[in-house]
């Protein structure tokens, strides 16, 4: 009972502090103001009236509820991740009942349903792979490359994660390698919780090499129509840099852990050697050598396909002469090599990894963020968050990044650059920036998203996955991996984009 009050004297702390943000911030009729007001309305008119007044009373109050709500869900998150589910639901009755989004537009704008589908598909598609021993198989590989190295081991997990997240998505990515972590901590006995962190780092840093390897890279890329090698050009060097800070302190300030695996790999070493005998003695069977080829050529061929995934959407395009979204393509990927698998299991068994390996609540817990961030377009209060940051037009580009960095650690971080991306495009067009406005929202979007658990979906499906194995991954915890680490590549990526804007590169 205690905890209800207290949980209600927060509601009401973040009710009266929202409102009181959304009164005293006006958007101006000024240029940017105007544009910011434009793209508002354009949201809102096909189900309500269009001409609304976003600095009006009505508009505050909607404004005040959906980021109290939003806001309490955070918080409630941060206090007790295990309440994130319920607290999401409780807020999207909330944000329904008081009318501040219509539900048809939550269901038709809000979702992302791609990625629902192509998380719930490669999420299948992995516990599939595992019955056919392809991360054990992984996993036991590098264990014996690596003979009591530590250092080379945690170096080969990450770099592996990094370059699994730039060639397809940090979604699919987290799924193989939390799955890969799982395997090593198995045979190492050790808690797989910190590397399991530092895995998700990597493989946010990794998604920023490539606009494949991340929603907002996707966003950013197709939105401000630049040249592939443009793109690569401001990317993948910092993408390289930052890769190289998480290594260099994961090795200078991870010594418990890098000891941990080097006392477990000696205190082992003849439990893992003989793991190794006893794991290619299992393999001699003409099976499951046969399983595991196949499940190898299916992981293969799922990278294959994802890589090239534009490529085959214009060639379906052309051979039939109907038109192929490559991102909706995207989505029903893994369900081809989910019927492929049929040739190595028994098709009734099907259901049960669609059951047992779909992280069903961190999906539940999307939509519903999902949800909550549209309420935030929907009713303005994002659109005014927007125009507070574009005041400083003279360090716009750091005020971009900063303002990216600390709001993608505690929200969606797509919802926050979809947000920014119009005053950035603004300010190209009138010619005060050139394309960096833009990178400094994909930098500061990406490598935010590293501080906490929820800052993107790599972290929300790492940390489910956890949960699920029986493993609890608090914030203290999170943060005392991430903390250093997220700064120093955020340090890392202001001073690339000034090195490029004084260089004119």
């Amino acid at each position: 009972m205690r905890t209800l009050y207290k949980m209600m004297a927060v509601f009401i702390a973040l009710l009266a502090i929202s409102f009181i943000a959304m009164k005293l911030i006006e958007v101006g009729r000024d240029p940017v103001g105007e544009e910011i007001v434009k793209l508002w309305v354009s949201e809102r008119a096909s189900y309500s009236n269009s001409s609304a007044d976003i600095n009006s009373f009505n508009m505050v109050l909607e404004q005040a509820v959906s980021l109290t709500v939003f806001l309490f869900v955070i918080v409630g998150a941060v206090v007790r991740m295990e309440w994130r589910v319920g607290l999401a639901i409780l807020g999207i009755v909330v944000v329904i009942f008081t009318a501040i989004v219509p539900p048809e537009a939550l269901i038709n704008k809000s979702i992302e349903w791609n990625l629902i589908l192509f998380l719930i598909g490669s999420m299948t598609l992995a516990g599939l792979l595992r019955e056919l021993g392809v991360f054990r198989y992984l996993a036991v590989n590098i264990v014996r490359a690596t003979r009591r190295r530590p250092k080379l081991l945690l170096s080969l997990i990450l770099l592996l994660s990094f370059i699994t997240a730039a060639v397809l998505d940090e979604v699919t990515s987290i799924v193989y390698s939390v799955m890969l972590v799982f395997e090593l901590s198995s045979i190492m006995n050790i808690d797989p919780r910190p590397l399991m962190i530092l895995v998700v780092l990597a493989t946010n840093t990794g998604s920023l090499a490539l606009p494949i390897g991340n929603p907002i890279g996707v966003y950013l890329f197709f939105k401000t129509g630049m040249p592939m090698l443009g793109y690569i050009k401001y990317s993948m060097p910092l993408a390289i840099l930052c890769l190289a800070i998480l290594l260099l302190l994961v090795l200078l300030t991870e010594k418990d852990l890098v000891n941990a695996v080097g006392r477990r790999l000696s205190e082992k070493a003849g439990k893992v050697e003989a793991f190794i005998q006893h794991y290619y003695m299992e393999l001699n069977g003409r099976n499951a050598v046969a399983r595991l080829r196949y499940g190898l050529l299916m992981l293969v061929g799922f990278i294959a396909m994802v890589a090239l995934n534009d490529s085959i959407a214009s060639l379906l395009e052309k051979a039939f002469g109907q038109a192929v979204e490559p991102r909706s393509l995207l989505a029903f990927i893994p369900y081809i090599f989910i019927a492929l698998s049929i040739a190595a299991i028994r098709i009734e068994d099907v259901p049960k990894y669609l059951e047992k390996s779909v992280e069903w609540s961190s999906l539940m817990f999307f939509i519903c963020l999902f949800i909550l961030s549209y309420s935030l377009t929907y009713s303005g209060a994002m659109a005014k968050l927007a125009y507070v940051f574009s005041r400083s037009a003279s360090l716009i580009s750091l005020v971009m990044i900063a303002g990216s960095t600390v709001l993608s650690a505690i929200l969606d971080n797509l919802s926050v650059v979809v947000a920014f991306t119009p005053i950035a495009a603004f300010m190209n067009r009138a010619g005060l920036v050139n394309n960096l406005i833009y990178f400094s929202l994909l930098y500061g979007g990406v490598l935010g998203g590293n501080y906490t658990p929820i800052g993107s979906t790599a972290n929300i499906v790492a940390v489910s996955m956890a949960e699920k194995k029986k493993f609890k991954v608090t914030w203290s915890s999170w943060l005392k991996k991430s903390l250093v680490i997220a700064s120093a590549q955020v340090f890392a990526a202001i001073a690339w984009l000034y090195a490029c804007l004084a260089l004119n590169i």
